[in-house]
């Protein structure tokens, strides 16, 4: 719905012999156009905790991957809107090339997270996603979709991981078009990949130390 405010004059016109300078004063116009609060939320305080990994199950010569971990995923919004969310690895200086493909052929390197380092050495690198079938949006099944290009175009990715270059929202099931929403909720799914054992400096705990932020952009 579109309101239009119309600014007018009140033209007097006075008869007199006198001429007058025109007098002027300034009318301004302010305010705010503001898009509904969102806010996402991951169980359990946003942490995926592995506990304690024993080195024996670490391969030596080749990368490690971990099982995966799933928590539910929610998002909620003070009114349905179109956004999207991106993904900032807070630790990208420490990924370690190269593991994507040891998870599957569905997984790029922009897919893949930095976790963290230890005297120098990085860990290993981790995949998230907003798992493809696991959303409904106001009660209705939506698709993950993925745009490489800040939401000029679409696509449904085939596990709805989140990328360094991608922004994720969801469509209608079989669209892939962004659909306005208010509360969405799903699973979040994150994989990690160890680094093979001979690049770790094993003579003391590694720590895994991944951290990422999840940004909400606004459509």
């Amino acid at each position: 719905m579109k309101q239009v405010i119309t600014l007018g004059t009140l033209a007097t016109a006075l008869v007199t012999g006198t001429s007058f300078a025109a007098a002027t004063t300034e009318l301004k116009v302010s305010g705010v156009i503001k898009p509904a609060a969102c806010a996402p939320t991951i169980a359990g305080g946003g942490t995926l905790d592995y506990g304690n990994i024993p080195t024996a199950l670490l391969k030596k010569k080749e990368p490690t991957q971990l099982a995966p971990k799933e928590v539910p995923f929610s998002f909620s919004c003070e009114a349905a809107v179109k956004v999207a969310l991106r993904f900032t690895d807070n630790r990208a200086a420490t990924k370690v090339s190269g593991l994507a493909s040891v998870l599957d052929a569905n997984t790029s390197e922009s897919t893949m997270m930095g976790s963290g380092n230890v005297d120098g050495k990085n860990i290993g690198a981790y995949a998230v996603a907003l798992k493809q079938g696991s959303f409904t949006a106001d009660g209705v099944a939506v698709d993950t979709l993925n745009s490489p290009d800040q939401g000029k175009t679409w696509k449904k990715g085939v596990k709805g991981h989140f990328h360094t270059d991608a922004w994720l929202t969801w469509g209608a099931t079989g669209t892939k078009i962004p659909v306005a929403v208010k509360t969405v909720s799903g699973v979040l799914s994150l994989t990690p990949v160890i680094d093979k054992s001979d690049n770790l400096p094993l003579s003391s705990d590694v720590k895994i130390d991944g951290s990422g932020t999840i940004e909400v952009m606004y459509l």
